[in-house]
C-alpha cells in the first residue's frame, strides 16, 4: 500500500499527544429502526474498504511509515437509547481509536425515538472528511472500496529519496537563515505564533468540549450567497467568524482589533490518506461577503507550508517533539472552517432506512484540558449539503470560558440571523 504523507504524519503525531487529537465522524438519524444485522453488514464492508488499515513503521531511518491491511473488525457497538443524537454523538470521542495497532475506526448505534442514531468515527490519520464519506458511501451501497495497492518502493529506496530531499532543502534553508534576517524573523514569529496558548480556566473540571448541529434550508443559503456576490462557502466563513466573535466577547481570547482568523482546509493533489492543506483567512466585522470572497481567493493561492523554507518532508525524519514545532500551522487561528461539500446520495440511506438527519464533522478523542488550553482555537465548524439543506456543525473546544449548548446555539442563531437565515437545530 501507499506510504504516509506529511499531513498523515502530522495527524499521527496529534494522535500521540502532540497537539489536539482529531477523528472524523459521520452521524445519521433515522425515523425507523435499523436492525443489528443491517449494521453488522455495513461494519463488515467497512473493514474490507479503505478504513480497514493500520500503520507499520520501518526500522530504517528515513523510510516513511506505510499502510497495511488490518486484520478483523471492531464490530458494532450498541449503547443505551438517546433522545439527543448530537450529545450522544459526542460520546463517539470516548472510543479508543488506534491507527497503528487497530482498530482505527468504530461504528456505534443507539435507539433514538422510533428510529436509530448511528455514528461512524475514524482516526484522522486514516482518512480526511472526504475519505470517510467515500468509505461510508461504498459500504452503504455495497460497492467495493479497494485500498490503494503497494507502490513497490522498498524501505531503502524510500529512505534514500526522503533523506535526499530533506538534506538538500534543509541545507538551503539553513544557509538562508545565516544570511537573511528576514528568514530568521519569519522562523521565530512562526514558532511563537503557532505555540501561543490561551489562558486556562480556574477550574478545569468545569470545562468540556461541546457541539451543536443545525440544518439550514439550502435555497435560503444559496440566495444569500448570490445576493451578496459571494459563494455558499463564503457565507459559511462569515457565519463562523460571527459565532467566534460572539463567543469570545465574554472571554479573554482573540485579537483586540475584533478580527477573526480562520484556518481553512483546502484540497491538494498530493497523495496519502489526507489530501489536504490549510490556509488562513482573516475576517473583520465590517467585511461584506464580496470582501470575504476576495480575501479567501487570495488565501487559497498560499497554502501553509513549513517555515523559512524548511521542507515539509523534514517531519518524516526528525523526533516527534521537533516535528510538532515545525509542522505547518495556521498560527493563532481562532477557528477551523471545513467545508466538506455535497454528500453523495448513497449516504442518505443507512441500513435500508432513509436518514432524516445527516452530518459530517470532526471530534477529539481523549481531548484533555491542557491540550485545549495550549491552543488558541475556540471552535471548529463543518458544513455539508444534502438534499434541500446545509448542515452546520460546530464543535467548541475553548478552554478560556465554560460555554453552554444554549450559548452556542444563541451565537449560531445570531450569526445566521445577520444573513436572514433560519436554523433548524437538532
Amino acid at each position: 500500500m501507499t506510504r504516509l504523507s506529511v499531513v498523515d504524519e502530522i495527524f499521527l503525531r496529534t494522535h500521540r499527544g502532540f497537539g489536539i487529537p482529531v477523528a472524523m465522524q459521520g452521524l445519521w438519524v433515522t425515523e425507523e429502526p435499523i436492525t443489528p444485522g443491517a449494521l453488522d453488514l455495513i461494519d463488515a464492508r467497512l473493514a474490507e474498504g479503505r478504513l480497514g488499515v493500520r500503520i507499520v513503521s520501518s526500522r530504517l531511518p528515513g523510510a516513511r511509515r506505510r499502510w497495511v491491511r488490518a486484520s478483523g473488525r471492531p464490530g458494532v457497538r450498541w449503547t443505551e437509547p438517546t433522545d439527543d443524537p448530537v450529545r450522544w454523538a459526542e460520546s463517539g470521542a470516548d472510543v479508543s481509536l488506534d491507527p497503528e495497532y487497530g482498530p482505527g475506526w468504530r461504528l456505534t448505534a443507539a435507539p433514538c425515538g422510533n428510529g436509530t442514531a448511528v455514528s461512524l468515527v475514524c482516526s484522522h490519520v486514516i482518512a480526511d472528511a472526504r475519505g470517510l464519506i467515500d468509505a461510508a458511501a461504498a459500504a452503504l451501497s455495497g460497492v467495493p472500496d479497494p485500498i490503494a495497492p503497494d507502490d513497490g518502493t522498498t524501505d531503502t529506496a524510500d529512505a534514500l529519496a526522503t533523506l535526499s530531499t530533506v538534506v538538500g532543502r534543509t541545507a538551503v534553508a539553513v544557509s538562508a537563515l545565516a544570511v537573511s534576517r528576514a528568514r530568521r524573523a519569519e522562523l521565530m514569529q512562526y514558532l511563537q505564533a503557532s505555540r501561543t496558548g490561551t489562558p486556562a480556566p480556574a477550574r478545569p473540571d468545569a470545562w468540556e468540549a461541546l457541539s451543536v448541529s443545525t440544518d439550514v434550508e439550502a435555497t435560503q443559503w444559496d440566495r444569500v450567497a448570490a445576493d451578496g456576490a459571494g459563494t455558499p462557502n463564503v457565507v459559511f466563513l462569515s457565519v463562523v467568524a460571527a459565532v467566534v466573535a460572539t463567543l469570545r466577547c465574554s472571554g479573554t481570547s482573540g485579537d483586540t482589533d475584533g478580527s477573526v482568523l480562520l484556518g481553512v482546509p483546502m484540497k491538494v493533489e498530493a497523495g496519502g490518506a489526507n489530501a489536504i492543506s490549510v490556509t488562513a483567512v482573516r475576517i473583520t466585522e465590517s467585511d461584506s461577503l464580496a470582501d470575504i470572497r476576495r480575501r479567501a481567493k487570495t488565501a487559497y493561492r498560499s497554502p501553509l507550508t513549513g517555515p523559512a523554507g524548511f521542507p515539509d518532508e523534514l517531519l518524516h525524519v526528525v523526533p516527534e517533539r521537533a516535528a510538532a514545532l515545525l509542522a505547518p500551522s495556521t498560527g493563532r487561528r481562532d477557528a477551523l472552517c471545513s467545508n466538506i461539500g455535497p454528500l453523495p446520495e448513497a449516504v442518505r440511506t443507512i441500513g435500508g432506512r432513509p436518514a432524516v438527519r445527516v452530518a459530517a464533522r470532526a471530534i477529539h478523542p481523549g481531548l484533555r484540558h491542557e491540550q485545549s488550553a495550549a491552543s488558541p482555537t475556540i471552535l471548529s465548524a463543518y458544513l455539508c449539503r444534502h438534499d434541500h439543506a446545509y448542515t452546520l456543525s460546530v464543535v467548541v473546544t475553548d478552554p478560556a470560558l465554560t460555554h453552554s449548548v444554549e450559548q452556542v446555539r444563541d451565537a449560531i442563531a445570531t450569526a445566521l440571523g445577520h444573513h436572514h437565515l433560519t436554523p433548524d437545530f437538532w
